[in-house]
């Protein structure tokens, strides 16, 4: 006999929170339209404004962007909608910003199928909002070190999130599979992803190819896609460095140098302490469901993208007048990102399975991590820079 009341129940359950979801997806527009037309009016401390100067030099020929997807976004969006450049990059930023949010909900959903819609929607709400562990007396900038899985000051890097994210997802749902729209839209956002910022795609690179060797996928479909993947970012990357690097350098101020731990350790009383304070709760979450992770292909080849991009960060400066830009920590940013969306997943998967001991302590961790990100996000919008020291840090004094 079928129970049509608990068949009822479901399917109101279902259409509640996709109003909630919904109304939520509007909200985060809102806000960050809100947010990135702050910036654009130098209210709020960011890149955006010097982005909008590039974009303009960009269109005029003035200047060469090796990752104009943001850029161009902007420009052709702003004339479709026939606004200022200032509302046409709002509006682009928002949208990618609530794309960002629907793929990390679709994910959890992917990756949790048992899971439920109160979980998916913690889940996405917490990687949008997280930040790092912060010890005020121990360092009072909470994003300057260790960086943030959650960053809202710079527009290309919330333009390149999506597919970051994307391409990790699309490319271990290859080669479980060896489906061939898999490797279609894993290689199309891949190389889209050059195009927003090509950080991503510098730990991409060698993250596959140690993944591959690693899980011993020497098929041909498996070899091809690996090739394919390689020739078509090497060539874009080759264009941009030699655009990015040609002559006097005009564009940069240098080159690319050696220089371990030198950016890094002008921000950090500790690389290594800033390190784990930005690792510890993926970390954490790893250790304690060792079983499980075994098992999770997107967390491993995550943990690949944070140690090149570690790698990357203490070793590589660009000389010159950007030499303290630390432009070369965006691959950092990026795979902290999605190392706490994965093991944030993976946390909510396993929650009842963990021991009481083990399920509290992480929760009440990844609960302060998430006031240490809103704590940061509001004070941006109150003005207050996102390098500035930290002077009173509401209900924790450590």
């Amino acid at each position: 006999m079928i129970d049509t009341n608990n068949n009822e129940y479901v399917s109101d359950n279902k259409k509640i929170w996709r109003i909630i979801n919904l109304l939520n997806l509007f909200l985060l527009f809102i806000v960050t339209y809100f947010f990135i037309a702050m910036q654009t009016m130098g209210m709020i401390a960011s890149d955006t404004g010097l982005h909008l100067s590039y974009m303009m030099q960009y269109l005029e020929g003035k200047l060469y962007i090796p990752h104009p997807l943001w850029h161009l976004g902007t420009h052709h969006l702003s004339l479709l909608l026939h606004v200022d450049y200032s509302v046409g990059a709002s509006i682009f930023t928002a949208l990618l910003v609530t794309l960002y949010a629907v793929i990390i909900y679709k994910i959890a959903q992917s990756l949790d199928e048992y899971g439920d819609n109160a979980k998916w929607y913690l889940v996405t709400v917490i990687s949008l909002t997280i930040g790092p562990f912060f010890l005020v007396n121990y360092y009072s900038r909470i994003y300057m070190g260790p960086g943030s899985p959650s960053i809202w000051h710079n527009v290309t890097l919330m333009a390149i999130q999506p597919f970051a994210l994307l391409s990790v997802f699309y490319t271990i749902k290859y080669f479980s599979s060896k489906k061939l729209y898999y490797f279609i839209l894993a290689i199309f956002v891949t190389i889209v992803s050059i195009f927003a910022k090509p950080n991503f795609i510098i730990v991409f690179l060698p993250s596959l190819v140690v993944y591959m060797l690693l899980k011993k996928y020497f098929e041909k479909r498996q070899l091809l896609f690996v090739l394919v993947t390689i020739l078509l970012s090497v060539t874009a990357l080759a264009y941009q460095f030699m655009n990015q690097y040609e002559g006097d350098s005009s564009s940069t101020g240098g080159s690319v140098i050696f220089d371990f731990m030198g950016v890094w350790s002008l921000y950090a009383p500790s690389v290594a302490v800033s390190i784990l304070m930005a690792l510890g709760l993926p970390l954490l979450i790893t250790l304690f469901n060792f079983q499980s992770v075994k098992e999770n292909e997107y967390i491993k080849f995550t943990w690949l993208l944070v140690l090149f991009s570690m790698i990357l960060f203490s070793c590589f400066a660009e000389e010159g007048k950007r030499y303290a830009d630390g432009n070369f920590s965006w691959s950092w940013m990026i795979s902290l990102s999605l190392i706490y969306i994965f093991t944030i997943i993976e946390y909510f998967k396993q929650y009842y399975s963990m021991r009481p001991v083990v399920r509290y302590p992480l929760l009440a961790m990844m609960l302060y991590q998430v006031y240490v990100g809103w704590y940061f996000v509001i004070g941006m919008f109150n003005g207050v820079n996102f390098t500035q020291s930290v002077g009173n840090f509401p209900l924790f004094i450590w």
